[in-house]
């Protein structure tokens, strides 16, 4: 496999998973049960680490992409751009719920100011990496690019015509 495999196949799991785990924690949070919260929390933790393996595959699979046409350089940068935006919101909840897990287990207090942080980071990050996911989609899929379609498609056949 190369690199783009591993980043289209891997990137799903972060983006679904961070949405799955929003409504964990918030099943959580409403039924007061903590080891819902400790699921919730480890499917969080899990996305993070998958996203850290999507994001090292990003520039391998740039690189297989970027000379292709309707290609821009312009798409890549945005998804780079919100994918690394997205991945800070994911780690800090991520960190969020370490720490929780760490105050649960020493007994401590504010758990509950906590938990409504991350989950507040984690719904955060969720729209983040939607739009990550859109951007990406983007570099490849000319049709669900907002109406430039049909002006790189243009781009192209001009560029086309010239060599």
């Amino acid at each position: 496999m190369n690199a783009a495999q591993i980043h289209l196949a891997l990137n799903h799991f972060p983006i679904a998973g961070t949405i799955l785990t929003f409504g964990v924690l918030l099943w959580g949070f409403f039924s007061k049960k903590d080891q819902i919260k400790i699921v919730g929390i480890t499917l969080m933790i899990v996305c993070a680490v998958a996203g850290i393996v999507v994001a090292q595959t990003g520039d391998g699979a740039e690189e297989l992409v970027e000379h292709k046409p309707l290609v821009t350089e312009a798409l890549i940068h945005a998804h780079e751009s919100a994918a690394d935006n997205a991945m800070i919101a994911i780690e800090l909840t991520a960190l969020l719920g370490i720490a929780w897990l760490v105050m649960y287990r020493m007994k401590k207090n504010h758990l509950d100011k906590v938990f409504a942080l991350m989950m507040v980071s984690n719904l955060v990050g969720a729209l983040m990496i939607a739009d990550a996911a859109h951007k990406g989609g983007q570099i490849r899929h000319d049709e669900i690019r907002d109406g430039n379609a049909p002006a790189a498609a243009a781009a192209t056949a001009t560029a086309d015509k010239e060599e």
